[in-house]
Protein backbone atom coordinates (compact mmCIF):
# COMPACT_ATOMS: atom_id res chain seq x y z
CA UNK A 1 0.00 0.00 0.00
CA UNK A 2 1.45 3.44 -0.64
CA UNK A 3 2.78 5.08 2.50
CA UNK A 4 -0.10 7.14 3.00
CA UNK A 5 -2.91 5.06 2.13
CA UNK A 6 -5.25 3.95 5.03
CA UNK A 7 -4.38 6.76 7.31
CA UNK A 8 -1.93 5.08 8.36
CA UNK A 9 0.37 7.63 9.43
CA UNK A 10 -0.42 10.47 11.01
CA UNK A 11 0.88 13.93 10.42
CA UNK A 12 3.74 13.63 13.08
CA UNK A 13 5.08 10.87 11.33
CA UNK A 14 6.21 12.95 8.04
CA UNK A 15 10.08 13.67 7.63
CA UNK A 16 11.34 16.73 9.02
CA UNK A 17 10.65 19.87 6.61
CA UNK A 18 14.33 20.78 6.27
CA UNK A 19 14.71 16.77 4.41
CA UNK A 20 12.57 17.87 1.70
CA UNK A 21 11.33 14.21 1.53
CA UNK A 22 7.30 14.47 0.86
CA UNK A 23 5.53 11.33 1.74
CA UNK A 24 3.90 11.43 -1.19
CA UNK A 25 6.41 11.45 -3.49
CA UNK A 26 6.55 7.81 -3.52
CA UNK A 27 3.42 7.09 -4.56
CA UNK A 28 4.18 8.99 -8.01
CA UNK A 29 6.33 6.54 -9.26
CA UNK A 30 3.28 4.83 -11.23
CA UNK A 31 3.98 1.65 -9.42
CA UNK A 32 0.59 -0.24 -8.90
CA UNK A 33 1.62 -2.92 -6.22
CA UNK A 34 -0.74 -2.21 -3.35
CA UNK A 35 -3.82 -0.96 -5.82
CA UNK A 36 -5.83 -3.72 -4.75
CA UNK A 37 -5.60 -2.61 -0.49
CA UNK A 38 -6.52 1.26 -1.70
CA UNK A 39 -9.86 0.45 -3.36
CA UNK A 40 -12.09 0.12 -0.18
CA UNK A 41 -9.82 2.95 1.69
CA UNK A 42 -12.42 5.53 0.72
CA UNK A 43 -12.93 6.58 4.17
CA UNK A 44 -9.26 7.54 4.60
CA UNK A 45 -8.57 9.37 1.40
CA UNK A 46 -9.07 12.50 3.36
CA UNK A 47 -6.89 12.01 5.49
CA UNK A 48 -4.56 11.30 3.34
CA UNK A 49 -4.98 14.09 1.34
CA UNK A 50 -4.71 16.49 4.78
CA UNK A 51 -1.18 14.86 5.21
CA UNK A 52 0.00 15.83 1.80
CA UNK A 53 -1.44 19.56 2.09
CA UNK A 54 0.09 20.05 5.66
CA UNK A 55 4.11 18.89 4.30
CA UNK A 56 3.77 20.94 1.28
CA UNK A 57 2.71 23.82 3.20
CA UNK A 58 5.72 22.98 5.32
CA UNK A 59 7.82 22.95 2.60
CA UNK A 60 7.06 25.41 -0.63
CA UNK A 61 7.93 28.72 -0.61
CA UNK A 62 6.59 32.44 -0.53
CA UNK A 63 3.61 32.07 -3.58
CA UNK A 64 5.20 28.50 -4.64
CA UNK A 65 2.35 26.04 -5.00
CA UNK A 66 3.33 22.16 -4.68
CA UNK A 67 0.82 20.28 -6.57
CA UNK A 68 -0.72 17.12 -5.06
CA UNK A 69 1.25 13.80 -6.23
CA UNK A 70 -0.85 10.93 -7.06
CA UNK A 71 -0.29 7.55 -8.05
CA UNK A 72 -1.13 5.78 -10.56
CA UNK A 73 -2.11 2.67 -8.68
CA UNK A 74 -4.41 5.23 -6.45
CA UNK A 75 -7.70 4.32 -7.70
CA UNK A 76 -10.03 7.14 -7.34
CA UNK A 77 -13.37 7.30 -5.02
CA UNK A 78 -16.36 6.18 -6.61
CA UNK A 79 -18.78 8.90 -5.35
CA UNK A 80 -16.37 11.55 -7.01
CA UNK A 81 -15.87 9.42 -10.51
CA UNK A 82 -19.36 8.99 -11.05
CA UNK A 83 -20.42 12.67 -10.28
CA UNK A 84 -19.13 14.37 -13.45
CA UNK A 85 -17.63 11.16 -15.56
CA UNK A 86 -20.53 11.06 -17.85
CA UNK A 87 -20.33 14.15 -19.96
CA UNK A 88 -16.46 14.35 -20.78
CA UNK A 89 -16.10 10.83 -21.94
CA UNK A 90 -19.14 11.61 -24.17
CA UNK A 91 -17.41 14.34 -25.63
CA UNK A 92 -14.22 12.09 -25.88
CA UNK A 93 -15.99 9.08 -27.35
CA UNK A 94 -18.19 10.92 -30.12
CA UNK A 95 -15.11 12.31 -31.17
CA UNK A 96 -12.95 9.57 -31.48
CA UNK A 97 -15.92 7.82 -33.06
CA UNK A 98 -16.39 10.31 -35.40
CA UNK A 99 -12.58 10.82 -37.03
CA UNK A 100 -12.58 6.82 -36.44
CA UNK A 101 -15.53 6.01 -38.70
CA UNK A 102 -14.89 8.41 -41.35
CA UNK A 103 -11.24 6.82 -41.35
CA UNK A 104 -12.63 3.26 -42.18
CA UNK A 105 -15.90 4.10 -44.48
CA UNK A 106 -13.54 5.62 -46.75
CA UNK A 107 -11.15 3.27 -46.45
CA UNK A 108 -14.23 0.96 -47.25
CA UNK A 109 -15.37 2.70 -49.86
CA UNK A 110 -11.74 2.45 -51.30
CA UNK A 111 -11.73 -0.92 -51.08
CA UNK A 112 -15.15 -1.26 -52.51
CA UNK A 113 -14.08 0.20 -55.47
CA UNK A 114 -10.72 -1.69 -55.61
CA UNK A 115 -12.66 -5.17 -55.42
CA UNK A 116 -16.43 -4.26 -56.17
CA UNK A 117 -17.66 -8.01 -56.13
CA UNK A 118 -15.80 -8.91 -52.83
CA UNK A 119 -17.24 -12.41 -52.22
CA UNK A 120 -16.46 -12.78 -48.20
CA UNK A 121 -19.77 -13.39 -47.09
CA UNK A 122 -21.81 -15.60 -45.71
CA UNK A 123 -22.31 -18.43 -48.58
CA UNK A 124 -25.10 -18.27 -50.81
CA UNK A 125 -25.47 -14.48 -50.45
CA UNK A 126 -25.67 -11.61 -53.12
CA UNK A 127 -23.86 -8.58 -52.08
CA UNK A 128 -26.26 -6.77 -49.38
CA UNK A 129 -25.43 -3.12 -50.02
CA UNK A 130 -24.36 -1.19 -52.76
CA UNK A 131 -22.88 1.68 -50.82
CA UNK A 132 -21.34 0.02 -47.99
CA UNK A 133 -21.36 -3.67 -49.12
CA UNK A 134 -17.88 -3.80 -47.70
CA UNK A 135 -18.99 -3.09 -44.06
CA UNK A 136 -21.16 -6.10 -44.29
CA UNK A 137 -18.34 -8.78 -45.13
CA UNK A 138 -17.42 -11.41 -43.13
CA UNK A 139 -18.82 -12.17 -39.62
CA UNK A 140 -21.18 -9.36 -40.31
CA UNK A 141 -23.13 -11.18 -43.01
CA UNK A 142 -23.50 -13.92 -40.83
CA UNK A 143 -24.67 -12.64 -37.35
CA UNK A 144 -26.66 -10.59 -40.32
CA UNK A 145 -28.10 -13.77 -41.39
CA UNK A 146 -28.42 -15.36 -37.95
CA UNK A 147 -30.58 -11.86 -36.89
CA UNK A 148 -32.87 -12.41 -39.90
CA UNK A 149 -33.59 -16.66 -40.14
CA UNK A 150 -31.72 -17.48 -36.74
CA UNK A 151 -29.50 -20.38 -36.72
CA UNK A 152 -31.13 -22.59 -38.76
CA UNK A 153 -31.58 -20.30 -41.66
CA UNK A 154 -27.35 -20.12 -42.23
CA UNK A 155 -25.43 -23.00 -43.14
CA UNK A 156 -24.67 -25.64 -40.36
CA UNK A 157 -20.94 -24.09 -39.18
CA UNK A 158 -22.80 -20.63 -38.25
CA UNK A 159 -23.48 -21.72 -34.59
CA UNK A 160 -19.85 -20.95 -34.18
CA UNK A 161 -21.25 -17.10 -33.90
CA UNK A 162 -22.44 -16.40 -30.19
CA UNK A 163 -25.97 -15.53 -30.03
CA UNK A 164 -25.97 -11.80 -28.53
CA UNK A 165 -25.71 -9.91 -31.08
CA UNK A 166 -28.49 -11.84 -33.16
CA UNK A 167 -30.47 -11.23 -30.83
CA UNK A 168 -29.78 -7.71 -30.14
CA UNK A 169 -30.11 -7.08 -33.73
CA UNK A 170 -33.63 -8.77 -34.32
CA UNK A 171 -35.15 -6.76 -31.30
CA UNK A 172 -33.95 -3.47 -32.70
CA UNK A 173 -35.70 -4.74 -35.88
CA UNK A 174 -38.54 -5.35 -34.40
CA UNK A 175 -39.27 -1.42 -34.16
CA UNK A 176 -39.68 -1.71 -38.05
CA UNK A 177 -35.41 -0.26 -38.97
CA UNK A 178 -34.58 -3.04 -40.97
CA UNK A 179 -32.19 -5.53 -40.36
CA UNK A 180 -28.99 -4.55 -42.40
CA UNK A 181 -29.46 -1.19 -40.79
CA UNK A 182 -30.45 -2.59 -36.78
CA UNK A 183 -27.19 -4.64 -36.89
CA UNK A 184 -24.53 -1.82 -37.98
CA UNK A 185 -27.28 0.68 -35.16
CA UNK A 186 -26.40 -1.62 -32.97
CA UNK A 187 -22.63 -1.85 -33.44
CA UNK A 188 -21.76 1.85 -33.99
CA UNK A 189 -24.16 3.46 -30.89
CA UNK A 190 -22.12 0.38 -28.66
CA UNK A 191 -18.69 1.46 -29.99
CA UNK A 192 -19.69 5.18 -28.56
CA UNK A 193 -20.91 3.76 -25.31
CA UNK A 194 -17.51 1.33 -25.20
CA UNK A 195 -15.55 4.46 -25.48
CA UNK A 196 -17.25 6.01 -22.33
CA UNK A 197 -16.94 3.25 -20.57
CA UNK A 198 -13.25 2.79 -21.41
CA UNK A 199 -13.24 6.63 -20.03
CA UNK A 200 -14.25 5.27 -16.76
CA UNK A 201 -12.50 2.13 -16.52
CA UNK A 202 -9.78 4.15 -16.39
CA UNK A 203 -10.55 6.55 -13.89
CA UNK A 204 -11.43 3.30 -12.02
CA UNK A 205 -7.78 2.19 -12.07
CA UNK A 206 -6.67 5.34 -10.63
CA UNK A 207 -5.93 7.40 -13.97
CA UNK A 208 -6.03 10.90 -14.73
CA UNK A 209 -8.45 12.27 -17.45
CA UNK A 210 -5.74 12.99 -19.96
CA UNK A 211 -4.81 9.25 -19.42
CA UNK A 212 -8.98 8.84 -19.63
CA UNK A 213 -9.03 10.44 -23.21
CA UNK A 214 -6.24 8.91 -24.35
CA UNK A 215 -7.84 5.37 -23.90
CA UNK A 216 -10.94 6.16 -25.53
CA UNK A 217 -9.25 6.93 -28.82
CA UNK A 218 -6.51 3.97 -28.57
CA UNK A 219 -10.36 2.17 -28.04
CA UNK A 220 -11.77 3.44 -30.98
CA UNK A 221 -8.28 3.36 -33.28
CA UNK A 222 -6.47 0.71 -31.87
CA UNK A 223 -5.15 -1.62 -35.31
CA UNK A 224 -8.04 -4.48 -35.33
CA UNK A 225 -10.61 -1.78 -34.05
CA UNK A 226 -11.89 -1.41 -37.77
CA UNK A 227 -14.44 -3.96 -36.98
CA UNK A 228 -16.31 -1.65 -34.75
CA UNK A 229 -17.79 0.07 -37.69
CA UNK A 230 -18.63 -3.29 -38.92
CA UNK A 231 -21.73 -5.75 -37.71
CA UNK A 232 -19.00 -7.63 -35.22
CA UNK A 233 -19.19 -8.43 -31.69
CA UNK A 234 -15.99 -6.02 -30.52
CA UNK A 235 -18.66 -2.85 -30.10
CA UNK A 236 -21.26 -4.89 -27.55
CA UNK A 237 -18.10 -7.21 -25.76
CA UNK A 238 -16.25 -3.99 -24.86
CA UNK A 239 -19.19 -2.61 -23.33
CA UNK A 240 -19.90 -5.69 -21.10
CA UNK A 241 -16.17 -6.40 -20.62
CA UNK A 242 -15.41 -2.52 -19.62
CA UNK A 243 -18.93 -2.91 -17.43
CA UNK A 244 -17.69 -5.86 -15.75
CA UNK A 245 -14.62 -4.74 -14.64
CA UNK A 246 -15.63 -1.49 -13.61
CA UNK A 247 -18.24 -3.23 -11.32
CA UNK A 248 -15.88 -5.92 -9.68
CA UNK A 249 -13.88 -2.94 -8.96
CA UNK A 250 -16.90 -1.03 -6.65
CA UNK A 251 -16.38 -0.55 -2.75
CA UNK A 252 -18.76 -2.46 -0.77
CA UNK A 253 -19.37 0.97 0.95
CA UNK A 254 -19.93 2.74 -2.14
CA UNK A 255 -23.75 4.28 -2.34
CA UNK A 256 -24.00 3.15 -5.81
CA UNK A 257 -22.78 -0.69 -4.44
CA UNK A 258 -25.95 -2.84 -5.24
CA UNK A 259 -26.77 -0.77 -8.71
CA UNK A 260 -22.84 -1.42 -9.58
CA UNK A 261 -23.34 -5.10 -8.42
CA UNK A 262 -26.68 -5.17 -11.10
CA UNK A 263 -24.62 -3.85 -13.30
CA UNK A 264 -21.72 -6.38 -13.10
CA UNK A 265 -23.81 -9.33 -13.17
CA UNK A 266 -25.72 -8.31 -16.09
CA UNK A 267 -22.79 -7.45 -18.17
CA UNK A 268 -21.11 -10.31 -17.22
CA UNK A 269 -24.19 -12.53 -18.48
CA UNK A 270 -24.30 -10.79 -21.92
CA UNK A 271 -20.34 -11.43 -21.63
CA UNK A 272 -20.95 -15.03 -21.40
CA UNK A 273 -23.20 -14.95 -24.69
CA UNK A 274 -21.43 -12.43 -26.78
CA UNK A 275 -18.03 -14.57 -27.67
CA UNK A 276 -16.48 -17.54 -27.08
CA UNK A 277 -13.91 -16.30 -24.68
CA UNK A 278 -16.61 -14.16 -22.68
CA UNK A 279 -16.31 -17.08 -19.88
CA UNK A 280 -12.18 -15.89 -19.15
CA UNK A 281 -14.15 -13.06 -17.14
CA UNK A 282 -14.98 -15.15 -14.64
CA UNK A 283 -11.07 -14.95 -13.64
CA UNK A 284 -11.03 -11.52 -12.21
CA UNK A 285 -14.58 -11.92 -11.03
CA UNK A 286 -13.49 -14.36 -9.08
CA UNK A 287 -9.76 -12.61 -7.77
CA UNK A 288 -12.30 -10.15 -6.77
CA UNK A 289 -14.27 -12.20 -4.55
CA UNK A 290 -11.09 -13.28 -2.67
CA UNK A 291 -10.24 -9.96 -2.04
CA UNK A 292 -13.00 -8.49 -1.12
CA UNK A 293 -14.16 -11.50 1.00
CA UNK A 294 -14.32 -9.40 3.96
CA UNK A 295 -17.36 -7.68 2.81
CA UNK A 296 -20.77 -8.06 4.66
CA UNK A 297 -22.29 -11.16 3.50
CA UNK A 298 -25.28 -9.89 1.18
CA UNK A 299 -22.51 -8.38 -0.97
CA UNK A 300 -19.86 -11.10 -1.17
CA UNK A 301 -22.51 -13.23 -2.39
CA UNK A 302 -23.28 -10.43 -4.75
CA UNK A 303 -20.11 -10.53 -6.01
CA UNK A 304 -19.50 -14.72 -6.29
CA UNK A 305 -22.80 -14.40 -8.21
CA UNK A 306 -21.57 -11.05 -10.56
CA UNK A 307 -18.02 -13.85 -10.55
CA UNK A 308 -20.32 -17.07 -11.99
CA UNK A 309 -22.26 -14.57 -14.75
CA UNK A 310 -20.01 -14.86 -17.32
CA UNK A 311 -20.41 -18.79 -17.33
CA UNK A 312 -24.02 -18.91 -16.66
CA UNK A 313 -24.08 -16.82 -19.88
CA UNK A 314 -21.81 -19.28 -21.96
CA UNK A 315 -23.73 -22.09 -20.20
CA UNK A 316 -26.99 -21.06 -21.30
CA UNK A 317 -25.64 -21.26 -25.31
CA UNK A 318 -23.90 -24.35 -24.98
CA UNK A 319 -27.53 -25.89 -23.19
CA UNK A 320 -29.10 -23.94 -26.34
CA UNK A 321 -26.38 -26.40 -28.63
CA UNK A 322 -26.88 -29.11 -26.88
CA UNK A 323 -30.75 -29.11 -26.48
CA UNK A 324 -30.82 -28.25 -30.71
CA UNK A 325 -27.76 -30.32 -31.80
CA UNK A 326 -27.42 -32.89 -28.99
CA UNK A 327 -23.73 -31.57 -28.48
CA UNK A 328 -22.70 -29.82 -25.54
CA UNK A 329 -19.52 -27.88 -27.23
CA UNK A 330 -20.38 -27.74 -30.81
CA UNK A 331 -19.87 -24.16 -30.79
CA UNK A 332 -16.27 -24.78 -29.53
CA UNK A 333 -15.93 -27.87 -31.36
CA UNK A 334 -16.62 -26.62 -35.14
CA UNK A 335 -13.15 -24.68 -35.31
CA UNK A 336 -11.89 -27.80 -35.82
CA UNK A 337 -13.13 -28.38 -39.35
CA UNK A 338 -10.87 -28.07 -42.41
CA UNK A 339 -11.76 -24.72 -43.82
CA UNK A 340 -12.20 -23.06 -40.32
CA UNK A 341 -9.21 -23.32 -37.48
CA UNK A 342 -8.28 -26.37 -37.86
CA UNK A 343 -7.35 -26.69 -34.22
CA UNK A 344 -7.99 -24.99 -30.81
CA UNK A 345 -4.37 -23.74 -30.86
CA UNK A 346 -1.16 -23.64 -32.33
CA UNK A 347 2.17 -22.84 -31.04
CA UNK A 348 2.95 -19.33 -30.82
CA UNK A 349 6.69 -19.72 -32.68
CA UNK A 350 4.91 -21.72 -35.23
CA UNK A 351 2.37 -19.02 -36.49
CA UNK A 352 5.13 -16.97 -35.97
CA UNK A 353 7.12 -18.02 -38.73
CA UNK A 354 4.17 -18.70 -40.88
CA UNK A 355 3.17 -14.72 -40.59
CA UNK A 356 7.20 -13.95 -41.23
CA UNK A 357 6.85 -16.24 -44.44
CA UNK A 358 4.02 -14.29 -46.18
CA UNK A 359 4.88 -12.29 -49.48
CA UNK A 360 2.60 -9.70 -50.87
CA UNK A 361 0.46 -7.60 -48.19
CA UNK A 362 1.93 -7.86 -45.48
CA UNK A 363 -0.22 -8.37 -42.68
CA UNK A 364 1.68 -11.15 -41.47
CA UNK A 365 4.81 -9.09 -40.08
CA UNK A 366 2.63 -6.72 -39.01
CA UNK A 367 1.04 -8.90 -36.72
CA UNK A 368 4.14 -10.06 -35.56
CA UNK A 369 5.03 -6.44 -34.07
CA UNK A 370 1.36 -6.34 -32.95
CA UNK A 371 2.65 -9.47 -30.82
CA UNK A 372 5.58 -8.27 -29.56
CA UNK A 373 3.98 -5.57 -28.66
CA UNK A 374 1.02 -6.87 -26.49
CA UNK A 375 3.05 -8.68 -24.78
CA UNK A 376 5.13 -5.28 -23.41
CA UNK A 377 2.07 -3.85 -22.50
CA UNK A 378 1.13 -7.10 -20.43
CA UNK A 379 4.14 -6.30 -18.72
CA UNK A 380 2.73 -2.97 -17.86
CA UNK A 381 -0.11 -4.37 -16.75
CA UNK A 382 1.77 -6.50 -14.14
CA UNK A 383 3.72 -3.38 -13.50
CA UNK A 384 0.40 -0.59 -13.30
CA UNK A 385 -2.80 -2.27 -13.11
CA UNK A 386 -4.99 -4.54 -10.53
CA UNK A 387 -3.78 -8.53 -10.09
CA UNK A 388 -7.93 -8.99 -11.69
CA UNK A 389 -7.26 -7.19 -14.99
CA UNK A 390 -3.57 -8.60 -15.34
CA UNK A 391 -5.27 -11.91 -15.27
CA UNK A 392 -7.73 -11.74 -17.40
CA UNK A 393 -5.43 -9.55 -19.28
CA UNK A 394 -2.97 -12.77 -19.80
CA UNK A 395 -5.75 -15.24 -20.26
CA UNK A 396 -7.23 -13.21 -23.31
CA UNK A 397 -3.57 -12.45 -24.72
CA UNK A 398 -2.54 -16.54 -24.38
CA UNK A 399 -6.36 -16.86 -26.05
CA UNK A 400 -5.46 -14.89 -29.11
CA UNK A 401 -1.66 -15.69 -29.37
CA UNK A 402 -1.84 -18.89 -30.12
CA UNK A 403 -4.91 -18.91 -32.87
CA UNK A 404 -3.81 -20.44 -35.45
CA UNK A 405 -1.43 -18.56 -37.97
CA UNK A 406 -2.22 -15.70 -35.32
CA UNK A 407 -5.37 -15.67 -37.39
CA UNK A 408 -7.58 -12.31 -36.12
CA UNK A 409 -4.99 -11.48 -33.85
CA UNK A 410 -5.07 -7.32 -34.67
CA UNK A 411 -9.16 -7.76 -33.68
CA UNK A 412 -8.22 -10.24 -30.66
CA UNK A 413 -5.68 -7.85 -29.18
CA UNK A 414 -7.63 -4.76 -29.43
CA UNK A 415 -10.31 -6.16 -27.20
CA UNK A 416 -8.19 -6.56 -24.10
CA UNK A 417 -8.91 -3.83 -22.27
CA UNK A 418 -6.17 -3.84 -20.11
CA UNK A 419 -4.06 -3.45 -22.81
CA UNK A 420 -5.40 -0.29 -24.25
CA UNK A 421 -5.31 1.20 -20.59
CA UNK A 422 -1.51 0.79 -20.48
CA UNK A 423 -1.02 1.86 -23.33
CA UNK A 424 -2.52 5.24 -22.43
CA UNK A 425 -0.89 5.48 -19.58
CA UNK A 426 2.34 5.21 -21.35
CA UNK A 427 2.20 8.17 -23.75
CA UNK A 428 2.30 11.22 -21.49
CA UNK A 429 4.37 13.12 -23.72
CA UNK A 430 2.53 14.80 -27.03
CA UNK A 431 5.07 13.82 -29.76
CA UNK A 432 5.02 10.26 -28.12
CA UNK A 433 1.31 10.66 -27.82
CA UNK A 434 1.11 11.84 -31.45
CA UNK A 435 3.20 8.92 -32.90
CA UNK A 436 1.25 6.38 -31.16
CA UNK A 437 -2.36 7.85 -32.69
CA UNK A 438 -0.82 7.85 -35.97
CA UNK A 439 0.65 4.70 -36.34
CA UNK A 440 -2.53 3.07 -34.46
CA UNK A 441 -4.37 5.04 -37.03
CA UNK A 442 -1.93 4.09 -40.04
CA UNK A 443 -2.47 0.18 -39.30
CA UNK A 444 -6.03 0.64 -38.06
CA UNK A 445 -6.44 1.86 -41.91
CA UNK A 446 -4.54 -0.40 -43.32
CA UNK A 447 -5.83 -3.74 -41.80
CA UNK A 448 -8.95 -2.63 -42.82
CA UNK A 449 -7.91 -2.13 -46.65
CA UNK A 450 -6.62 -5.68 -46.67
CA UNK A 451 -9.76 -7.02 -45.06
CA UNK A 452 -12.37 -5.21 -47.70
CA UNK A 453 -10.37 -6.00 -50.52
CA UNK A 454 -10.53 -9.67 -49.15
CA UNK A 455 -6.60 -10.36 -48.03
CA UNK A 456 -6.84 -10.51 -45.00
CA UNK A 457 -9.65 -11.70 -42.37
CA UNK A 458 -10.74 -9.71 -39.20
Amino acid sequence: MPELAGGQQSADAAPPPQTHTYPHTHTNTHTNTDADAHTNADTHTSTSTHIVTHTDSDDAGEGERVPEARSSAEVPREGVVTGSWWWPAFRSALAAWLFAHIVIVTIQDLGQRATPYFSAQMPGRPPIHELFNQLYTWDTAWYLGIAQTGYSGVASDGVRFWPLLPLVTRGVSATGIPAAAAVLLVCWVGAVLFGMLMYRLMLTVGGDEVAARRAVWLSQLAPGAFVLAMGYTEALSGVLAAGFLIAIRQSAASRRAWAWHAVGFVCGLGSGLVRPTGLLLAAPGGIEVLRQRRDPAAQLLARVLIALSPLLGTGLFLLWSHTVYGNWTLPYSIQKLEGLRGTYAQNPLTSALDSLNQVGNGAGAFTVVLVVASLGLLWGCVRRLPFSFTVWAALSLLAAITAPHFSSFARYVSGILPLILVAAMLTRGRRQWGWVLGSCTALCAYFAYQSFIGIYVP
